[in-house]
């Protein structure tokens, strides 16, 4: 079993029988190879197993008692708050040292849970709406933690490779650490698996039975988010073992709650391990360091898709019931003139307010126009690119039928992005008309993707969210091994992957605006059939629609767009689904004038993410995508918070 587990591992000729025997527990320190086992090789062997099956575990715990089939350490923010955490006391350095790293990862990890809980709470734990406030938060921390690299590069380089997931061991500290977590929460986790099973039923159930259900909920929770902890102080960040594994094992249909937590930790352990050994091959053959994390997201996905592909989700109430009419009164000429002033008014500080060592300063009128040169370019691409990629959001929604998809949480601007990435590194310098080929024909990809899926499963939100984050993860698994094995053309990858306007010209944002201005006339032109997709398939037919023809050119202009802006200024975050919410909020009830005020809100979003992110930190620069996924996804937050689960349950 060891020496299968060691070649499986990545079989090292030094690692003769007579090398393993002599490091199996005591090496002797005048032969290498014994003691690079010792200290190495097995405890990186023994983290895998005990990272891989302690994310199966809280995986499972999390999806039974909160009957949620896209919960998980990963899209509960959990890990994510973890890694803030970590990051923010890296930074404090030996003032932090009086607690250990798992205290820390647990506290970030417990505040993030913790609001991801009132959310849910507040909406009856309904399943899309917590994974989207997940989402939110964990969208929310990385934009802060990328943030906290910016201006930290030393101290937190190691994000970059931890928060892929890094199982490399030098001791056997962290197998200790991990043993003594999964022991305990195991225990725990299956002495109390009739309560869990209860909670699984439901609340009314196990109140009529004597059980206090949101205490037993919070307690079996924060057994899960201590484990995830543990993991994520030790090794990173590892997606998709916890929310592909519990899937697998469901499919089976164990026969107890026990057996489904045990059953997922087993699993989970066999899966990381065999992700790490494949990384480990793959390192060795590429010369390059391949996490695995990355490798659990690239095979996960598929396994992840296969499974939605043949089950079906529970079903909840369709998407339209999320719409609202409007909070504030019906918008009129009032809102646009509104928008547009303020988009001005943005713009114009944009273009014209600078911040220096000195202190704030005003464009000079009377100067040579450099400065505003140098500034128009970027203003311009921000509030093109912003105003593209929320109308590719609202074209998004009218496809899917779900007020809660976007290109951003579908995959479609990752889809774009991967196929840019891949296209750039495998051919190097290309023309702008190449990249965005590429990034078009990887959003529609990815559209089409996800638009086979939303049919099959049209009446639940879970399913196509669930099949959105496996893609949109999967792809970035790509550009993230892609990355770890280019050079030259990283840093501007990364740059450009960040959502910096820097490199924006003048003649793209031309480009752009005609692009952007075709395509609202086209919307508004066919703004009819557009809008009859919302009434699902049956009805517009029986009025004479052709509605897959119509879907397919809504289609086309969505993932044009997506490209479009994501060639622009990278993946851009949140601004594609918080946009059209946005237009909603103000009352927009008509789609001409919900175009509209979709196009301004993206605009003015982008346009004021930029210029925060460039007077915010001076002379330090916060690229414009980062700047805009902190504010969107906190706007989204406070969104979905003040929705009560009357007015807006899925």
């Amino acid at each position: 079993m060891l020496g299968a587990a060691t070649l499986a591992a990545g079989w090292d000729p030094r690692l003769t029988f007579h090398v393993v025997r002599l490091g199996l527990f005591d090496p002797p320190g005048d032969v290498f190879a014994a003691v690079m086992f010792h200290y190495a090789t097995l405890p990186r062997l023994v983290v895998s197993l005990l990272a891989g099956a302690s994310l199966g575990l809280a995986g499972a715990a999390m999806q039974t008692v909160l009957r949620n089939p896209l919960a998980s350490p990963t899209t509960l923010g959990v890990a994510t708050g973890a890694q803030f955490a970590l990051a923010l006391a890296a930074l404090a350095g030996p003032s932090a040292a009086f607690l250990p790293r798992e205290a820390w990862s647990f506290l970030g990890a417990l505040g993030a849970a913790g609001l991801v809980h009132l959310i849910g709470k507040r909406h009856d734990f309904e399943p899309a709406k917590l994974a989207l406030a997940g989402m939110a938060i964990s969208l929310f921390l990385s934009a802060a933690s990328a943030a906290l690299v910016l201006f930290n590069e030393q101290q937190l380089a190691f994000l970059f490779l931890w928060g892929s997931g890094h199982l490399a061991q030098s001791d056997w500290t962290g197998a200790v650490v991990l043993s003594l977590a999964f022991v305990v929460a195991a225990a725990v986790l299956v002495a109390s698996a009739r309560v869990i099973g209860l909670l699984a039923v439901g609340d009314g159930l196990a109140e009529s039975l004597g059980l206090r259900t949101e205490t037993a909920r919070v307690a079996v929770l924060l057994v899960a988010v201590a484990l995830t902890a543990a993991v994520v102080a030790r090794v990173g960040i590892v997606g998709f073992v916890g929310l592909a594994i519990p899937a697998v094992v469901r499919l089976c249909r164990p026969r107890s709650v026990a057996v489904t937590l045990l059953a997922s930790a087993g699993l989970g352990a066999l899966a990381l391990f065999a992700a790490d050994a494949l990384a480990q091959l793959l390192s060795g053959a590429s010369g390059r360091l391949v996490p695995a994390g990355a490798v659990t997201a690239l095979f996960g996905a598929p396994v992840l898709f296969l499974l939605l592909a043949r089950t079906r989700l529970q079903t909840r109430p369709k998407p339209s019931a999320l719409r609202s009419a409007g909070t504030f009164e019906d918008a009129g000429p009032g809102l646009f003139l509104k928008l547009g002033l303020l988009l001005g008014l943005v713009a114009a500080a944009a273009l014209t307010i600078g911040r220096t060592g000195a202190g704030w300063e005003l464009l000079d009128p009377a100067g040579d126009g450099t400065l505003l040169l140098a500034r128009l370019p970027r203003v311009l691409g921000a509030g093109l690119a912003g105003a593209a990629i929320a109308l590719s959001g609202l074209l998004v929604q009218k496809i899917v039928g779900n007020d809660l998809a976007s290109p951003e949480l579908l995959g479609i601007s990752n889809g774009a992005a991967a196929a840019i990435v891949l296209v750039a590194l495998i051919f190097g310098v290309v023309s702008r008309t190449l990249l965005l080929l590429s990034g078009f024909l990887g959003a529609i990809g990815a559209t089409l993707i996800v638009l086979w899926f939303a049919r099959r499963h049209r009446d639940q939100i879970a399913a196509v969210l669930l099949a959105g984050i496996a893609l949109g993860v999967f792809l970035d698994s790509i550009v993230r091994i892609a990355l770890a094995n280019a050079s030259m053309q990283a840093a501007t990858l990364l740059t450009w992957l960040s959502g910096s306007t820097v490199l924006v010209s003048l003649p793209e944002t031309l480009w752009l605006a005609v692009f952007l201005a075709a395509s609202l006339g086209l919307v508004l032109a066919c703004r009819r059939p557009i809008g009859l997709l919302d009434l699902g398939a049956e009805l517009p037919q029986a009025l004479g629609l052709k509605v897959r023809a119509v879907q397919a050119a809504t289609l086309f202009l969505a993932a044009l767009l997506a490209s479009a802006a994501t060639m622009i200024i990278g993946p851009l975050s949140f601004v594609g689904l918080i946009a059209p919410h946005l237009a909603r909020l103000f009352g927009t009830r008509l789609l001409a004038a919900h175009v509209a005020a979709t196009a301004l809100f993206g605009a003015v979003v982008m346009v004021a993410s930029d210029f925060v992110g460039r007077v915010a930190m001076s002379p330090w620069q916060l690229p414009g995508g980062l700047v805009a996924g902190l504010f969107g996804s906190l706007g989204f937050i406070l969104l979905t918070g003040r929705r009560r689960s009357g007015a807006g349950a899925a």
